[in-house]
């Protein structure tokens, strides 16, 4: 076999061709960057296994059955890469379905309990030399902010999903994580200096995080007092882009997080949908003070005539009016026309990202 048969045939390309056909994508470098990521995340065994399983996941019975490997060998194999968050797991009424993780939102998260110097540095490069191509380019965009709540007009209606509390206090487990993003950049010497330990997972089942390498369970009541010290400390609530099933609420900032960074660093004006708000500003109570202009991390706030302005590029996080002493900011609704309603589940959200990306989900599910 010549050396290049035997790269393509390398179970770390076939892992990345299947990867691609999830509708988040997963885009090739042409220098390999994206092999030696998964070379540093999987086993050969393991990549060659992760790229035969399905998106909608199968136990390990019918997956036994399937890929004709003895049952015993493959659940020992499957429970190893549980461990490593390598694949997708849920606990179903017929048992525990395994099934293939998208990169993004999924496996790099999941590597928040192994992650080291080398594999941040490989992270890093794969995101500069993407710049977000597949990712952010795609519509509709993985995330949407979640504005802070407290700062949106009284007499406005707001939708769940624009519900950051609301997300949280209809579940039924709480967990905690460390931010995956904030441990990248602290690992290749760009540490952050907001808190780390704020990302918020939440779920409908009871006891979800009870066995999780990656998650601390905590109270819905921790839940919310870990939100409002996020909204304190000036960081961003962004959550997956859909009306409802949310798991989860990233709390982050544009030094950091791959998505918000997307708009701030890359350029990519699609990275994630602003929220369905816009900051206004009330001229006569409004001091000039600036407090605001230190909070903003997308530089859409200007002081003329020492009165504030909001620049087009705001997206609606509401963030900056909390530090406001007089309680001059507030979020109004923006134009109907550029409102963006998310689709209704995370089905919905595959079959118009895999219809905008060409790709057959059918292949994958």
């Amino acid at each position: 076999m010549t050396e290049t048969a035997e790269k393509l045939s390398s179970p770390f390309v076939k892992l990345s061709e299947t990867l691609n056909k999830i509708p988040n994508g997963f885009p090739e470098i042409e220098d390999g960057t994206h092999l030696r990521m998964l070379e540093w995340i999987f086993e050969p065994d393991e990549a060659e296994l992760a790229s035969k399983m399905k998106l909608s996941g199968e136990t390990a019975k019918k997956m036994s059955r399937r890929l004709k490997i003895p049952a015993d060998e493959l659940r020992e194999k499957l429970e190893i890469m549980e461990e490593k968050g390598q694949i997708l797991v849920r606990n179903t009424k017929k048992g525990k379905k395994y099934g293939i993780y998208p990169f993004v939102v999924g496996i790099y998260e999941d590597q928040i309990h192994r992650m080291d110097g080398e594999f941040a540095q490989l992270f890093e490069e794969y995101i500069q030399k993407t710049k977000g191509d597949i990712l952010f380019t795609t519509k509709p965009p993985i995330q949407r902010i979640v504005p802070v709540n407290r700062v949106i007009k009284t007499e406005l209606e707001i939708h769940p999903y624009n519900k950051a509390e609301q997300m949280i206090r209809s579940a039924r487990s709480w967990g905690i994580r460390e931010c995956i993003c904030k441990k990248q950049k602290g690992l290749i010497g760009e540490p952050c200096e907001y808190p780390t330990s704020v990302c918020l997972v939440f779920s409908k089942r009871e006891n979800a995080y009870k066995d999780s390498h990656q998650t601390e369970t905590i109270t819905m009541e921790r839940s919310l007092e870990i939100l409002q010290e996020a909204e304190e400390a000036g960081l961003v609530h962004s959550s997956m882009n859909i009306e409802e099933g949310h798991s989860y609420i990233c709390n982050c900032c544009t030094c950091c997080c791959g998505v918000l960074r997307g708009v701030s660093e890359f350029g990519q004006p699609h990275a994630f949908v602003k929220s369905d708000y816009v900051m206004s500003v009330d001229i006569d109570a409004c001091i000039g003070c600036g407090k605001c202009i230190d909070r903003c991390q997308f530089n859409a706030l200007e002081l003329v005539d020492k009165k504030i302005q909001v620049q087009d590029t705001c997206i609606g996080c509401g963030v900056c009016a909390i530090v406001c002493p007089k309680s001059a900011l507030t979020l109004k609704e923006r134009n109907p026309k550029e409102i963006e309603k998310p689709p209704k589940n995370i089905i919905w959200w595959m079959i118009r990202r895999a219809f905008s990306r060409k790709v057959n989900l059918l292949k994958i599910l």
